[in-house]
């Protein structure tokens, strides 16, 4: 279908070489617009990306839980990966409550949080998870330390400069209300909300 409006969804991005470059398909991501080109190798490819029973386009996922999810699909590394919110549009594929393909897609902005982080990783934790942490104290599986090596931050805020995307915790730009303005659904904005409560409650816990 032909979407004129941008849609907003998250995304995970391998880091190369100062670049953002995409996790499953060779490709380099350019500051601005960037229009999508059939990479499919086991047939015609597509004239008019995202094409029908094929894969291409540009991805973002609807939430994200999905998008650390489908990061953590992927072999870990100590740096390469990084999320981020983009806008989709022109003709766009959606794939129900996963998330769409667009023909065109932009970076928004840059979170400096890494997915394999405890805290990243506690988003996706199961409801009753959730509970305990609020509700009961600390479980038996304990945040694992922070990642913040002083390469990776140096190496983002270069990128961030260059795509001229913000770059921030995902929690700041939920409470600055940056989210918000870049049009995140408001179901999600109440999920993080509840998730990063969750934490800060499990913090609180662990230092008490």
């Amino acid at each position: 279908m032909s979407q004129p409006d941008p849609l907003v969804g998250w995304r995970v991005w391998r880091v190369q070489d100062g670049r953002l470059q995409s996790l499953v398909v060779p490709h380099t991501w350019q500051p601005g617009v960037n229009r999508a080109t059939c990479l499919s190798e086991a047939r015609q490819p597509c004239s008019s990306p995202p094409g029908h029973h094929c894969q291409c386009g540009f991805w973002a996922l609807w939430s994200p839980d999905l998008c650390i999810r489908r990061a953590r699909a992927y072999p870990r590394s100590h740096l390469d990966h990084v999320m981020g919110l983009v806008a989709g549009w022109g003709s766009v594929a959606v794939h129900g409550g996963e998330g769409f393909r667009a023909e065109r897609a932009r970076a928004l902005c840059l979170f400096s949080d890494w997915p394999w982080d405890g805290r990243m990783r506690m988003l996706t934790a199961s409801a009753v998870a959730k509970w305990l942490m609020r509700h009961v104290g600390p479980l038996h599986q304990t945040l694992v330390a922070r990642h913040d090596q002083p390469a990776r931050r140096a190496a983002l805020a270069g990128i961030a400069a260059q795509f001229g995307v913000p770059l921030l915790p995902m929690e700041e730009a939920l409470h600055r209300g940056v989210l918000a303005e870049m049009g995140v659904a408001g179901s999600v904005l109440r999920q993080l909300e509840d998730d990063f409560a969750s934490l800060r409650a499990h913090g609180r816990s662990l230092r008490g």
